[in-house]
């Protein structure tokens, strides 16, 4: 009986040391988190979605188009705006060689030219159907220092004109209505320039009758239009 004690005791002394020699000589497993599982497998390669400028031309500006009926003058430096059907006179336009007051005289006619033709200017020295309804820019050189209102005080004046500083163009000038030799008249200083930009108006009576197409508000939208060009 004893000795089968002691050989149990025996036997399970050695299922012990065989099972501490098993676990001092296996190799010792350390457990790995899942994070660090996660973050140590290898990156998959994806697609990166690349995006390319495209290529674009620089805009010009577009350039403002040319009111319809502008009329540029070269030489002295101005501009007008002509509505239908003025145009520039040949028969009442001039250039006064030699002179400086006027030096010249560009004027727009809603006449054709033969319509022009057809008018007696024998008695025009006054007043002359050819002028009807005819803007005018009258150009002045030489003027030196003078003012509008010294140059149109020249001029006479009449009992019913009203005068009125204003600016035309940035210039200083003046505006006369129902002075002389036109109803409608604004005298411009520019350097030593002085331009008179007008218009005339006749009584449609004794052969002054209103020419086709012509209006006052045409005439008064010339006179507004004037500018200086470079």
């Amino acid at each position: 009986m004893n000795n089968a004690r002691n050989a149990a005791v025996i036997g399970g002394i050695l299922i012990a040391l065989v099972v501490i020699i098993y676990l001092l000589v296996s190799p010792a497993r350390t457990e790995v988190p899942a994070s660090r599982l996660a973050t140590d497998a290898p990156a998959t390669p994806s697609a990166t979605a690349t995006s390319t400028p495209i290529a674009t031309q620089p805009q010009s500006p577009t350039p403002t188009p040319s009111p319809t009926g502008l009329y540029v003058n070269s030489t002295y430096k101005f501009s007008v705006v002509l509505p239908t059907p003025y145009r520039k006179s040949s028969r009442v336009s001039m250039v006064f060689a030699g002179s400086t007051r006027p030096a010249a005289q560009d004027a727009f006619t809603a006449r054709t030219d033969q319509d022009e033709a057809s008018i007696d200017t024998s008695g025009c020295h006054t007043a002359c159907p050819l002028w009807q309804y005819v803007a005018f820019v009258i150009v002045n050189t030489g003027t030196g220092s003078e003012t509008p209102r010294q140059y149109y005080a020249a001029q006479g004046g009449s009992v019913s004109q009203v005068i009125e500083d204003t600016t035309v163009d940035g210039r200083t000038a003046i505006r006369v209505t129902n002075g002389v030799p036109y109803p409608m008249q604004f005298i411009v200083k520019d350097g030593d320039r002085i331009f008179v930009v007008a218009y005339q108006i006749y009584p449609p009576e004794n052969g002054m009758a209103i020419p086709a197409g012509a209006t006052k508000d045409k005439l008064d939208a010339i006179l507004a239009s004037f500018k200086f060009v470079p």
